[in-house]
């Protein structure tokens, strides 16, 4: 007996409404993509991503209060503690030292919102196809 194939439950960090709308929706619409929950500060990403445990969580690091980069090293610091999901980050702050900063944190990849849209949602999508 076959189990059915598991969601890539994933929890989006972004303080834009209209963004944070668009990616749901447009993740919502990936096979196998569930989004279980969404956040807008750093204390209610850490609260919420600690609570639902997903695989993935996509970062933004400028948040209403607090920043992405405290996001990615709460989990670091204790993977456990959240489910050990994978990171990326979808940002407009897109300078190297941004970028390798965000990776030393344990993020697995980094998009840049200016024009990376498209290849944020193939990675997720490849994520999902690989998620058992």
């Amino acid at each position: 007996m076959s189990s059915a194939p598991t969601s890539l439950n994933t929890v989006i960090v972004e303080d834009n409404p209209a963004l944070l709308e668009l990616l749901s929706g447009m993740l919502g619409g990936i096979e196998r993509v569930e989004v279980v929950g969404t956040a807008a500060s750093e204390a209610e990403a850490i609260s919420m991503i600690r609570s639902t445990r997903p695989k993935l969580a996509i970062v933004d690091l400028e948040l209403r209060a607090g920043t992405g980069l405290k996001v990615l090293g709460a989990i670091q610091s204790n993977a456990a503690d959240f489910g050990a999901p994978r990171t990326v980050v979808f940002s407009n702050h897109a300078h190297p030292i941004v970028k390798s900063r965000c990776l030393a944190l344990g993020a697995e990849a980094f998009f840049d919102k200016s024009f990376q849209m498209d290849e944020l949602l193939e990675f997720v999508q490849a994520l999902a196809e690989r998620t058992n």
